[in-house]
């Protein structure tokens, strides 16, 4: 655009009232680098935006947006995209042309699909689609190779399409509260994978995940699983672990392996015994496995000196144990 690009804008901050946020003489306008327009009460952008070339990072959060202005798709130099909490029923077509994307947040709008041009966001190391209406995303995902911390969790999706066999540096996925009822096998191929959250879906089987020897968090609350089928002793930096609100019986073995393991949760299940090998976790900080069908705990809990917190009531009975420590239990 040209300065008259420029002077549209400046009318368009100042109608707004917006001077005291936004320079309105348009050599300073032309070098602006970064835009802060959170929580400005707007219902829309101007055209106009599109004459900020240089424009590397902008705060649009907070708002009432519907939709962005096609002229948003002209800012080559743009980095960081924070867009979240406003009312965005879908993006511009040529969102894919904003390149310089590293950072892009669209929490909490009304996405119900991406468009095809998205998927060449190919710098994107920082996606953030939370609470939306997603009721899918394209196999095109894949070309976003270099994302690092990917959340879609609280959307609508039912599937996912194999796509994650090339993100090796991804190290944070979200998952969580969507309609899945199984993950695409290509997830157990992320190398980097530290923070794995699936809460609040329909899993009742999951891939392997023996290959995530980094993985520091797994929290698989709230889903259908009957068991474990893969061997959690794999996982070894893991430190914390939840399965609350599933149909699990039994907890295998080779979870006594996880000698990281601060933090275990298992309420809300099936269960009738922990293992007795449980005694190894000797790092283990807080137990919960409160709302069970447990009528003894194993003796080897006694071998945990680091455990601080038990959670036991609501199931058979069960009294605290003695010989522990602890700063808390929720029996007597």
């Amino acid at each position: 655009m040209s300065d008259n690009g420029m002077n549209d804008f400046i009318r368009w901050v100042k109608s707004k009232g917006l001077e005291t946020k936004i320079p309105t003489d348009i050599e300073t306008l032309k070098k602006l680098s970064t835009l802060d327009l959170t929580k400005q009460k707007l219902n829309n952008l101007p055209e106009s935006i599109g004459a900020l070339k240089h424009l590397g990072v902008l705060k649009i959060s907070g708002n009432r947006f519907k939709r962005l202005p096609e002229s948003i798709c002209e800012l080559k130099n743009l980095r960081n995209l924070q867009c979240e909490n406003n009312l965005l029923e879908s993006l511009p077509e040529n969102f894919g042309n904003l390149k310089s994307l590293i950072v892009l947040n669209l929490n909490g709008n009304h996405l119900k699909e991406l468009p095809q041009s998205f998927y060449e966001l190919q710098g994107l190391t920082r996606l953030t689609i939370a609470a939306n209406l997603l009721q899918s995303v394209d196999e095109k995902l894949k070309n976003l190779k270099k994302l690092l911390y990917l959340s879609l969790d609280t959307n609508e999706l039912q599937e996912l399409p194999d796509v994650f066999g090339d993100m090796r540096a991804l190290y944070y996925l979200d998952l969580s509260y969507n309609k899945l009822v199984a993950l695409p096998d290509s997830i157990s191929e992320i190398d980097e994978l530290e923070t794995l959250l699936l809460e609040g879906n329909r899993i009742t089987n999951l891939p392997s995940l023996e290959s995530h020897d980094m993985l520091l968090r797994l929290n698989l609350n709230n889903n259908e699983l009957l068991s474990l089928d893969f061997d959690l002793s794999k996982l070894e930096d893991l430190q914390i672990l939840t399965l609350d609100d599933n149909a699990l019986e039994t907890l295998p073995d080779d979870i006594c392996n996880l000698k990281n393991l601060k933090y275990l949760s298992a309420s809300g299940n099936m269960l009738k015994k922990i293992p007795e090998c449980i005694g190894k976790l000797e790092n283990l900080v807080e137990l919960d496995v409160e709302d069970n069908l447990l009528d003894t705990l194993p003796d080897s809990l006694q071998k945990i000196k680091a455990l601080k917190t038990l959670y036991i009531d609501n199931n058979s009975d069960l009294k605290r144990p003695k010989g522990l420590e602890l700063d808390f239990c929720d029996v007597d």
